[in-house]
């Protein structure tokens, strides 16, 4: 179904998708290097899922569905962890602990369940 949309627009999906997670985690972890290296990083291993992709045999459209979808399911997931996020800069700022600090298990829950649900969604889009 997506995979019929002309190769431009997706490129387009996968452009906004990964700015729109690099700006919700950005956000989140308001560090310069974070904000700098999690595109690069991203943006790598969208050039590595598109080549392994290819050597499985699906095409550059459904390797770039599947990247758009993963990057949107990354950052609906992380979005009930904000406050956590920002208590941990703040604690780290003041050089206090942070180690006793932990996601709440049912936040980590959803987040596994919304990557796994856009990503299954993306499959499905790409038949």
């Amino acid at each position: 179904m997506l995979t019929s949309v002309p190769i431009g627009w997706l490129w387009l999906l996968a452009a906004a998708s990964t700015v729109l997670s690099s700006c919700v985690l950005g956000s989140m972890i308001p560090l310069r290097k974070f904000r700098i290296a999690y595109p690069v990083i991203m943006v790598s291993g969208g050039a590595v899922l598109i080549v392994v992709c290819r050597l499985n045999g699906i095409d550059l459209t459904g390797a770039l569905v599947m990247y758009s979808c993963a990057h949107i399911g990354l950052a609906l997931g992380i979005l009930p962890q904000r406050k956590l996020f920002k208590e941990i800069h703040e604690r780290w700022r003041r050089d206090e602990a942070t180690d006793h600090l932990k996601a709440p298990r049912r936040h980590n829950i959803f987040l596994v369940v919304c990557f796994c649900v856009v990503g299954f969604a993306g499959f499905a889009l790409t038949r």
